[in-house]
């Protein structure tokens, strides 16, 4: 609209009454809370499940998901109320079920899939032959404990985050649930009722020590070692279509790869590198390599199946990294330095079981000039990083200001848009 027009005018066919405004807040409204609700029996505020003779209370709805979500060494807590003739009841039961699902597609089908049960706990929360008679107008509370470690076909392994994944012809999906199981008893037959909640488990990891913010400057001697420093050699290749009569062997040990060690990194924070390229004897080949050089971050996922340990590799770039260039040390000898970022910020985390994983893969790439390719060979490496879903040092922190393990909350990017 323009300064001198006048402002638009609007018709009512009816005079509405202005709502009616109260300063107690419905049970049903949804509010921006501040502090983490108590269990009151709000129905908005808390996980509420009901089935025809159950209702299940999960507690408040703390984190912002549509799931009941718990973090690291923390406790499914609730309630169970019943409905109806409670003298019916026999027993009742809950379970915390995870399990491992990958599918296999093939020219746009389903070709397979498999199935591998994580965990399976059990509590009895009523058994009619050793408990006294249910009262319907009283709450029994229950208590599971997630586990930080599982044992799978013999094998501790830490308890893996709720994840998913779709690439091309595979997917991957790691899920938890509570399944709640009443018994009935009724002119000769038996009747179950069970319920299905879903929950996300999500926990938070840290590294085992603060890990380096930036590369030392080496010394004029690129061969001393640095403290915490792994220094690796990137490989001469040359294209197969491309090939000339070239000796590789004056090409190795002239690249090298400089990375924080260990190699353990906070998601969402900037991970240092150099590269050092040494060319004293022909300096305008590192110049050239210097024109063409990538380092990115991928998350990779890895499913070994079958007797012959096939293996299935599906690649996701996080972040590429962009490369500057530090004062010529002496003639034929470059030093490249740089960052990039570890994804999003709690985000990502390492974590593996039975043949699956998933992996944070350091790639630095350099090529030569097209028109050189087959004369000088082009240099690659990849590093796998280990990253955590916390800075180092924060756990403490955290219990002494909310009191309870919280749930690492980036990590439901890796799930289904419902979670």
């Amino acid at each position: 609209m323009f300064s001198d027009d006048p402002p638009p005018s609007y018709d009512f066919d009816e005079c509405l009454p202005s709502p009616a405004y109260s300063a107690v807040i419905g049970s049903t409204e949804h509010l921006l809370q501040c502090e983490l609700p108590s269990i009151t029996g709000c129905p908005g505020c808390d996980w509420i499940m009901e089935t025809k003779h159950m209702k299940i209370n999960l507690g408040p709805r703390m984190w912002g998901l549509s799931a009941p979500s718990y973090g690291l060494n923390s406790c499914v807590d609730g309630s169970i109320s019943l409905y109806g003739d409670s003298d019916r009841v026999e027993c009742i039961t809950v379970t915390l079920e995870g399990s491992m699902k990958i599918g296999l597609a093939h020219r746009g089908s389903l070709s397979g899939h498999s199935v591998l049960p994580i965990i399976s706990r059990t509590i009895q929360l009523y058994n009619a032959a050793t408990s006294i008679p249910l009262q319907t107008d009283q709450q029994h509370f229950f208590t599971i404990a997630m586990p930080s470690d599982v044992e799978i076909r013999g094998q501790m392994t830490p308890t893996p985050p709720s994840f998913y994944s779709l690439h091309q012809n595979v997917s991957c999906e790691i899920f938890y649930a509570l399944k709640f199981r009443m018994m009935r008893k009724g002119k000769g037959l038996k009747r179950n009722e069970t319920k299905n909640i879903k929950i996300l488990y999500l926990p938070k990891s840290r590294p085992s020590e603060p890990p380096l913010a930036t590369i030392p400057r080496p010394s004029r001697n690129l061969a001393d070692r640095l403290e915490r420093i792994k220094t690796v050699t990137l490989h001469p290749c040359l294209c197969k279509t491309k090939t000339r009569d070239v000796n590789l062997n004056s090409f190795y040990d002239a690249i090298f790869l400089s990375l924080p060690s260990p190699q353990c990194f906070t998601s969402g924070e900037s991970i240092p590198f150099s590269l050092s390229l040494v060319f004293p004897e022909n300096p305008a080949v590192g110049k050239l390599l210097m024109r063409n050089t990538r380092v990115q971050l991928l998350r990779r996922l890895r499913i070994t199946k079958g007797a012959l340990a096939e293996t299935i590799q599906r690649d996701t770039v996080l972040s590429s990294s962009q490369v500057r260039h530090a004062k010529e040390y002496t003639e034929g000898v470059n030093i490249l330095r740089g960052s990039i970022q570890a994804g999003s910020a709690g985000g990502e985390s390492s974590w593996q079981i039975q043949g699956v994983s998933v992996e944070y893969v350091l790639r630095a790439t350099l090529r030569p000039p097209e028109n050189l390719i087959g004369h000088i060979p082009s240099f690659r490496h990849e590093e796998i990083l280990q990253i955590k879903t916390d800075h180092w040092g924060t756990l403490e922190r955290e219990l002494n200001s909310i009191g309870t393990p919280a749930p690492a909350l980036g990590l439901a990017r890796r799930l289904r848009p419902d979670c």
